[in-house]
């Protein structure tokens, strides 16, 4: 349903992200309680393939892809394969990165540097093989200021963090600090990256120095409509029709796009998500809270299962990128909301948006969701509504929820629905929210919907109602039906597998649909063509009259092998 609860907070507009938000989520920080605002001082990410300005010693090191551009060590012989960076004069600071050992023997280790005065005196994180430690080294003589057990694996992301303030040294592995101490073995220095007869993959190196706090109620200035109080406790709702300032991001669309998300419109043009932000690695709900809860652009890499806190829906503003890492990615007990009418709105205009408040709110945009296992959400796993647009949700894999997996409606538009799995759905999509809602949703909600498994998945693949839908290539094993035609939709069907159904289409309404030779099933492995009396169009009612979509596209033959759809396959975790 994806309905909003008035009491649930919209962090994208109660919680501003300070600078350096990288810095603070990925430390695993309490967003939610006042944090010192950071200043980043040095970061790097990859991104533009090289690493010059960086000063080698020992090693082979290159720019590769491994899930994004990274600095990858790659010789397992060498002792000592260190690179530097950032300003000699660096004092008191913290120094994080994400670091993934690719080949890490007995007798080796990698790890992220501080303070590092030349290229025998550092602080440095290691991580060795069953634990991992924080070393004053100097020279050959390593002291250990802190040590913790823990399972080291290859092929397994981890966040470093180093923080010195004064003599004091503090270390922590993915958010958790396991070592503090007094060391004087070096008061300034540059970072480093280290590998020890091992190969490793670094990414997302960030140096932030210490700031001011921020008020314990944040108070940003507000954009939204007020209520005027016009006697006590009666407030009369006076929305004005000017909305927020629009967000922006850069224009263009993500690698491997196609369809309606691609293409121009209400002042945006194509789909690319966080691309051109700062990336940031989540793994708990708060992180993910407010990584996603401006309008920022941002990329954020999801790590492990996030659990809810209780609500049923988390909002995610416009220009975000939120793709899982590796294959274990998983978003339990609630759903991601792409919507932009939250509390504020609900305030002063009632519980849903309604077409006369259109454009009196800031419309969420250019949004990516990709590489995750939705699982048991209390509503929907992925929601699209209130005139949201510019949306991918790309190689996910859809478990049950309490609603649907995929809903787009209430006016929202040009969104791309592609290569994901449906394991045992119910109401896998739905697009267009109810048989009333036209004056809404008419002239909107066009989505295109490809390469898609549904795996033993039950209803909605998708049911339309007033909108547009391009259905092509997806794989369809089903147990009741493959395509609602609902109120006044539209469909365009082409080059889709049906392995089997109940029923091709099921009536709900007027909807006129184009079914052509592309695709293909076996009326053998239809139930309502094989019951007695029924005529073709009891299983598949189609005029013809729909036209092809506006955009390029390859639709291809209907194949009969599933496509590599979902979440954890092949390049999904890599950000388009």
């Amino acid at each position: 349903m994806g309905v909003r609860v008035p009491t649930r907070p919209k962090l994208r507009s109660t919680w501003p992200l300070v600078a350096g938000v990288a810095a603070v989520i990925t430390a695993g920080a309490v967003l939610f309680a006042p944090v010192a605002s950071a200043a980043t001082v040095f970061s790097a990410g990859f991104e533009d393939g090289s690493i010059t300005g960086w000063s080698k010693s020992g090693g082979t090191w290159a720019v590769v892809d491994d899930g994004s551009r990274v600095a990858r060590q790659s010789k397992t012989d060498t002792e000592n394969a260190r690179l530097f960076n950032a300003s000699t004069s660096l004092t008191d600071y913290t120094v994080q990165a994400r670091v993934k050992p690719v080949s890490l023997g007995s007798n080796g280790f990698v790890g992220l540097l501080s303070r590092a005065t030349g290229a025998t005196v550092f602080y440095r994180l290691a991580l060795l093989p069953g634990r991992v430690e924080l070393q004053a080294v100097q020279g050959s003589s390593i002291g250990v200021l802190g040590s913790s057990s823990r399972t080291v694996s290859n092929g397994t992301w981890y966040t470093l963090s180093i923080t010195t303030s004064g003599t004091t040294v503090s270390g922590s592995i993915d958010g958790t600090q396991f070592a503090s101490a007094s060391s004087s073995v070096s008061s300034a220095g540059r970072i480093g990256l280290q590998t020890s007869y091992a190969s490793a993959s670094f990414d997302d190196v960030l140096v932030t120095t210490g700031g001011t706090t921020p008020p314990t109620t944040p108070t940003p200035t507000p954009t939204r409509p007020t209520p005027t109080p016009t006697g006590p406790g009666t407030p009369t709702p006076t929305p004005t029709t000017t909305p927020t300032t629009p967000p922006t991001g850069p224009p263009g669309n993500a690698n491997g796009l196609v369809g309606f998300a691609t293409l121009s419109g209400y002042g945006r043009t194509g789909t690319n998500g966080g691309t051109g932000g700062a990336t940031v690695t989540v793994g708990n709900y708060a992180q993910l809270a407010a990584a996603v809860a401006d309008d920022v652009p941002r990329i954020v890499r999801v790590s492990g299962t996030i659990t809810g806190n209780g609500d049923a829906m988390l909002d995610v503003g416009s220009n975000k990128t939120i793709i899982g890492i590796g294959s274990t990615a998983t978003i339990s007990g609630f759903g991601l909301d792409v919507n932009g009418w939250g509390p504020e709105e609900v305030a002063w205009g009632g519980d849903l948006c309604d077409p006369a408040e259109k454009d009196s709110f800031t419309r969420v945009q250019n949004v990516i969701i990709r590489n995750l296992s939705f699982r048991n959400s209390a509503d929907d796993s992925v929601n699209v509504q209130c005139y949201s647009h510019h949306v991918w949700i790309d190689h996910n894999t859809f478990y049950p929820a309490n609603d649907g997996s995929v809903d787009v409606k209430r006016g929202s538009d040009l969104t791309t629905v592609s290569y994901n799995r449906y394991v045992g759905t119910d109401k896998s999509m739905l697009l267009g929210h109810s048989d009333s809602n036209g004056a809404q949703d008419n002239g909107y909600l066009r989505v295109t919907y490809h390469h898609n498994w549904f795996d033993g998945s039950n209803t909605r693949h998708p049911r339309v109602r007033f909108g547009y839908a391009h259905v092509y290539a997806n794989y369809v094993s089903v147990d009741d039906y493959f395509i609602g035609l609902g109120v006044e939709g539209k469909i365009y069907a082409e080059s889709n597998y049906v392995v089997g159904a109940k029923t091709i289409t099921q009536d709900f309404g007027n909807a006129r649909l184009t079914w052509t030779s592309s695709n293909f099933y076996d009326p053998a492995t239809i139930t309502r063509a094989n019951d007695s009396g029924k005529t073709m169009e009891d299983w598949l009612r189609a005029d013809g009259s729909v036209a092809p979509p506006p955009y390029s596209y390859s639709a291809g033959s209907a194949s009969s092998s599933p496509p590599s759809a979902g979440a954890g396959v092949s390049g999904a975790d890599i950000v388009p």
